[in-house]
């Protein structure tokens, strides 16, 4: 009721009122639709359309845009962020938010456009540094691609000519310099054309070169923007330890990120040329001397307001870690080859071809160096209950009728033959019973992921003592019915290290040791899940037994401190899983990670992954996927 005696409110909120939100295009948040709402539909639509298989959609993060601001918006912020849709080798970055447009299913057709434009996009860019003919490029290369996509995809003229024609209406820059004024005018022309409007305006005539204080063009939404980032050396530091906590980062979309190679990452000198009274923010990183255990509040907010994260190591242990999606530069491949006891090759998808002998696997048995804690009585339970229900598939006697030798006579037989001779048939001599143990041909390999990423707490449990027993209680439901299985482990730290680890080899009972190296396991360090998944066939195509089993329990993407992450690694594990297939294997992975429907699909399939959203039920949600799968 007072509020209007408190000045700095009332001032504050009028001032919000008039310059806080002032965005150079309108928009309609009750007409909105999200990008999480319409992702598993975007991802089946961007694949539908000839889009890669490993890309990853995800949220675009908002940037600094570089247009000319409105006077209400150089008086407030002083800049506009935009979140709009990019792409390059790895990554399609949508709209977080789709609310341009008045009509939700007009935000909606938005979306379905954006995944038909950037699954027929090419690797194009413009390749001048001059801001007026790099958007003269960037308008022709988008001409280009809208003629493409209408090409193949005759059925989306009407969504994009409705789409042309509604951003015309949405679309005002006001009084723009007279160059700029020609850059917008031609975009009104193609937005013009595209929505099937007359077009009388004569042709514009541009500069040799951007005149002074040009600023670039108001992208234009249903246009989006190819980014090639240059490869960069992998970083020769492999460091890396569990963070006390881990924090999951406030707000929406994939973060831009370098890493900072620079020598400033290690110069720990406390003399700083700058007076830092005499600014009002600091958006870069600056490697200065201080603890590494300071209070993390605002790191979340600091880094929802960066354009760019900067990644730098430290020798320091951190006191907390922050997870969230980093859209880094790819690292390049280091192409030579290494020696080992095992090796093998690498799909290098940008090349197209195999990099042979590239990884190095080190195999060993795993160590026992603690006693199995005593089962909780829910445990115990559960495998006792597990062991039940096992022991019903081991195999049991089958008796064969009409055989030549056996235990003893068929009387439905002996029947049949003596009443076809009192009919002046022929009898048959295949009168005898046969009991003989049924068919139960089956190999399981139960690969583990033990990367670091196991270390994290979620929903109150450590994901690595959840997998111990998950693990504990199909080890003693298979060995119940006497399926022929062993449990390897993996983790790496770079390809000339990948350790796998044998908790249980084929042939060997199931005993109190290998509990024990079930209870002794630890984290380790990364998720080249490529390399083990071919290490992990090869041993199990050796079993003599005719089904073969390949099942992977991991927590998370696959990922190396070198150049192993994003699509790279993800392309890389879908050839290791296609080449275990073609070998007779069935490959199926389990997961913890409840947004893992982004990313294995296109690692193993459809069909052949499984996802168990609550961590504590995958003791006995893992028991159950095995036996669907056997059946």
């Amino acid at each position: 009721m007072l509020e209007f005696l408190e000045l700095e409110e009332t001032v504050g909120k009028f001032w919000h009122g008039l310059v806080g939100s002032t965005a150079s295009m309108p928009r309609y948040p009750d007409e909105a639709v999200t990008f999480d709402q319409v992702k598993p539909y975007l991802a089946t639509c961007f694949r539908g359309f000839g889009g890669e298989v490993a890309a990853q959609l995800g949220p675009a993060h908002a940037k600094t845009a570089r247009h000319r601001l409105r006077l209400r918006q150089l008086i407030g912020l002083g800049e506009e962020k935009v979140a709009g849709a990019s792409r390059d080798g790895g990554s399609v970055l949508l709209p977080p938010v789709a609310d341009l447009f008045p009509d939700r299913n007009l935000n909606r057709d938005f979306y379905v456009w954006l995944s038909a434009y950037m699954a027929t996009m090419l690797a194009v860019v413009p390749t001048t540094s001059d801001p007026m003919l790099a958007d003269i490029e960037t308008l022709d290369i988008a001409s280009l691609a809208v003629a493409r996509v209408l090409g193949q995809f005759p059925g989306l003229a009407s969504r994009y000519r409705a789409l042309c024609g509604a951003l015309l209406l949405e679309r005002r820059r006001g009084i723009l310099p007279p160059v700029e004024r020609l850059m917008e005018n031609r975009i009104i022309n193609m937005l013009s054309a595209g929505a099937g409007l007359a077009d009388g305006a004569p042709p514009s005539i541009f500069p040799r070169k951007a005149p002074a204080g040009y600023q670039g063009m108001l992208a234009v939404p249903l246009w989006p923007v190819y980014t090639v980032r240059a490869e960069i050396r992998s970083g020769t530091g492999d460091e890396d330890q569990a963070a006390v906590k881990i924090n999951t980062l406030a707000g929406s979309g994939r973060f831009n990120a370098e890493r900072e190679t620079a020598r400033s990452t290690t110069d720990r000198s406390p003399f700083i040329l700058n007076r830092f009274e005499k600014i009002l923010a600091m958006a870069e990183m600056v490697s200065v001397d201080r603890p590494t255990n300071d209070k993390d509040d605002g790191d979340k907010d600091a880094a929802n307001n960066l354009d760019e994260v900067r990644l730098g190591r430290r020798k320091e242990r951190p006191s907390a870690k922050f997870r969230f999606d980093l859209d880094l530069p790819p690292e390049a491949a280091d192409p030579a080859s290494i020696e080992g006891e095992a090796t093998y090759p690498e799909w290098n998808y940008r090349k197209g071809a195999y990099m042979p002998s590239y990884c190095r696997v080190i195999c060993s048995a795993a160590s026992i160096d603690r006693e199995p804690q005593e089962p909780s009585a829910d445990s115990k339970a559960l495998v006792r209950r597990v062991r039940k229900q096992f022991e019903i598939l081991r195999p049991r006697n089958e008796t064969l009728r009409s055989q030549l030798d056996g235990n003893e006579l068929d009387l439905d037989a002996v029947v049949r033959m003596r009443a076809d001779l009192a009919a002046g048939g022929e009898g048959t001599e295949k009168i005898q019973l046969l009991s003989r143990p049924q068919g139960h041909d089956l190999a399981v390999t139960i690969l583990v992921d033990v990367s670091l990423s196991t270390d994290a707490w979620f929903d109150d449990h450590r994901v690595l003592d959840v997998e111990k027993e998950a693990l504990s209680v199909i080890a003693n439901g298979l060995s119940a019915c006497g399926t022929n299985h062993s449990i390897l482990t993996f983790t790496s730290r770079r390809r000339s290290w990948v350790r796998i680890e044998t908790v249980k080899a084929f042939g060997e009972e199931m005993s109190g040791d290998v509990e024990r190296r079930i209870a002794s396991l630890k984290p380790g360090y990364y998720t080249r899940i490529g390399a083990a998944i071919r290490h992990a066939a090869a041993d199990l195509n050796k079993q003599p037994n005719r089904t073969k089993l390949l099942l992977v329990l991991t927590d998370g993407k696959p990922n190396d401190i070198d150049h192993y992450e994003g699509r790279f690694a993800l392309e890389d594990s879908r050839k290791a899983v296609a080449e275990a297939r073609r070998t007779g294997l069935s490959v199926f992975a389990v997961t913890v990670d409840k947004d893992a429907g982004s990313y294995l699909p296109a690692m193993f399939g459809r069909n052949g992954f499984a996802i168990v959203g609550d961590i504590a039920r995958l003791p006995a949600a893992l028991p159950a996927i095995y036996r669907g799968l056997t059946r």
